[in-house]
């Protein structure tokens, strides 16, 4: 009996598997760690010098005298890398200050309004991948007939037109021409709709070929034939063979799709005045409101990472060859 299949080997293994799983957690912590760091260290000297914040809760008919007092009360006349160590103590007891406009905790108004953007998100890529793949399977299925050709065109279409250019448009046309769908505001699921409609194209559109990509190569190898040959419909090779085929790369671009969604929904929110962390963000960035801004960063740059990690789980899930190089 092979060494491999004893009780002794299947101790070993049972170590070396788990020192794998503790080494790989240790690596998502590292990288969290090192990315949160680096965004917000970016952040913090850039929005020093855009600007004195001390002016801006002042007032503009503020004196020289009072702009000082309000700069000493923020600590904004210490030494710079003295205000960056305690913004740095500050972050990992994660009291990122109050608010400069409104006098509230910066972070609880950020948190307050991320569920807004994480709905956002969800529903986006939930109707994406919904669309997107049944229509990739059909493009790959009927790639030689027009049905495949105007998928594809349809899809290399709308992953060419801008995010902002389509959603002025929806709105011009479905919210003022036509009335149907309101054009600003959240709350309700009609609200949802124009937003989501405006994120979902772009991402439909590249699950389309990615997904015809995919299928298109499993049917040209061996194992699809096989199955074939074996007295697989066409109908379950297609959908239960070739399209497993296709997960893994849909899988990981789904992954960095979703921390794009949650990172860069700013012009659509700011756009439909959607209440989520983007358009609070462009606001506070205007207002030089900085405590909100770096408790905005630093809860996208978390989630972001976070969205990575489990991305990283799911793909180890589905393909053997992750697996084995881990």
């Amino acid at each position: 009996m092979s060494d491999l299949a004893t009780p002794e080997a299947a101790e070993v293994r049972a170590p070396a598997a788990t020192g794998g799983v503790l080494r790989t957690i240790a690596l998502w912590v590292l990288r969290l760690l090192v990315v949160t760091l680096g965004i917000l260290t970016i952040l913090f000297f850039l929005l020093r010098l855009s600007g004195d914040p001390a002016a801006v809760v002042a007032g503009a008919g503020a004196t020289d005298e009072q702009v000082k007092q309000v700069r000493v009360s923020l600590g904004l006349d210490q030494p710079l890398l003295t205000q960056y160590a305690q913004f740095l103590a500050d972050t990992a007891r994660l009291d990122f200050g109050r608010s400069l406009l409104t006098d509230q905790p910066a972070l609880a108004l950020v948190l307050e309004r991320m569920p807004a953007t994480l709905l956002l998100a969800a529903i986006t890529i939930v109707v994406s991948t919904l669309v997107g793949v049944p229509l990739g399977v059909l493009a790959a299925a009927r790639h030689r007939r027009t049905t495949g050709r105007l998928l594809s065109l349809l899809a290399a279409l709308f992953q060419a037109v801008p995010s902002f250019l389509l959603g002025i448009l929806l709105l011009l046309v479905l919210g003022l021409q036509l009335g149907w769908l309101p054009t600003y505001g959240s709350g309700t699921p009609a609200h949802v709709v124009l937003p989501v409609a405006t994120l979902a194209a772009f991402t439909i559109a590249r699950i389309v070929r990615l997904t015809r990509s995919g299928v298109l190569q499993a049917l040209g190898q061996e194992f699809t034939g096989a199955a074939l040959a074996r007295g697989a419909t066409r109908r379950r090779v297609l959908w239960h063979h070739a399209l497993r085929n296709a997960l893994v790369p849909l899988t990981a671009f789904v992954t960095i799709e979703v921390a794009h969604l949650i990172s860069g929904a700013v012009i659509v929110e700011s756009l439909f005045a959607y209440d989520g962390v983007g358009r609070q963000l462009v606001d506070s960035i205007f207002r030089r409101d900085y405590p909100v801004v770096q408790a905005t960063v630093f809860v996208i740059a978390v989630l972001v990472v976070l969205v990575s990690a489990a991305g990283d789980l799911v793909l180890h899930r589905l393909d053997p060859r992750m697996r084995r190089e881990a």
